[in-house]
């Protein structure tokens, strides 16, 4: 077997292909309503190691540590603050043990609930100093490159940017969440994708795009825009369409087999990098990985 590849490289050469959503499978297991996502790690971390080696199976090159709410802002409100290090250093190791030799951890970083003058109160030295923290446990158990994800403010996904590329130089992937507006797309704040993806690569990120907030569909008509505006790889991760509630759950209509056309489109329209969002499972990236292979973006490489 051949030395894994850098992963900016392994981008050149070929489509690469992220997880699903891990919330998803969590709820599956019978993960209750208010409860931590990342409390699992230590509590129930036999599910997490089964989610990732299920994403792994189904032939994600990338698998995101389950870590999304990880900082000590976002942990405080679920009384997990001073298990901070526990909680993501095991979330690298459970992610890296479900891995295969040439898999790829990523260090999942997500907003921290607060926002910036003049729309909040949080400090610019508070939000680089939580990022960082949470960044440096990621990074010193070994993650080969760092996810900055569903992000819905870009002044608070530049502060994430900054903070980790202040301590290291591992690749970083940054995404953004948009909506669709008469004008276009834009995020809540009201950033076009030009303008984060300006802002983005001037604060040191080394891939760039979109996640959750919109289904395939909408992505489809996403991806151009990114393309466009950046000469960056970029990834893209939808959702599975729009929720509905249903007996007191949300629930995803969207099948596979749409998913997975949508997701074919996208990568004809030059994105570099796929996943899954909200509502996805391995069933869908398992159909995403087919298909590609089908249309020559990917190959057996192990």
């Amino acid at each position: 077997m051949r030395p894994k590849l850098p992963f900016l490289d392994l981008l050149k050469q070929r489509t690469v292909l992220f997880d699903g959503a891990m919330g998803t499978s969590l709820i599956i297991r019978g993960l209750a309503a208010g409860e931590s996502v990342e409390s699992w790690n230590i509590s129930r971390g036999e599910e997490i190691s089964r989610i990732h080696r299920a994403y792994v199976q189904a032939g994600a090159d990338v698998i995101q540590t389950n870590t999304l709410g990880g900082t000590r802002m976002k942990l405080i409100a679920c009384g997990l603050e001073e298990q901070l290090v526990e909680v993501n250093a095991q979330a690298v190791r459970l992610a890296r043990a479900a891995c295969h030799a040439e898999g790829y951890v990523a260090g999942d970083i997500g907003p921290t609930g607060k926002f910036l003058p003049p729309v909040g109160n949080c400090t610019p030295g508070e939000m680089d100093k939580t990022f960082r923290e949470q960044a440096e446990v990621l990074a010193g158990e070994g993650v080969d490159l760092f996810i900055v994800e569903t992000m819905y403010d870009l002044q608070e996904i530049l502060a994430a940017v900054r903070a980790v590329r202040s301590f290291s130089d591992l690749p970083i992937v940054a995404t953004v969440t948009f909506e669709r507006k008469p004008r276009g797309f834009f995020t809540i704040m009201g950033n076009s994708v030009a303008d984060c993806a300006r802002e983005l690569a001037e604060a040191g990120a080394d891939v760039l795009g979109s996640n959750c907030g919109m289904g395939s569909g909408e992505a489809v008509d996403l991806a151009p825009l990114w393309r466009m505006a950046t000469g960056l790889p970029v990834l893209i991760q939808p959702n599975r369409g729009q929720p509905e509630m249903k007996d007191g759950r949300l629930t995803y209509q969207q099948k596979p087999e749409a998913f997975a056309e949508d997701i074919v489109s996208i990568v004809k329209a030059g994105i570099d990098a796929v996943g899954g969002c909200c509502g996805t499972t391995p069933e869908f990236i398992k159909l995403i990985h087919t298909r590609l292979m089908e249309e020559g973006f990917m190959h057996e490489e192990r």
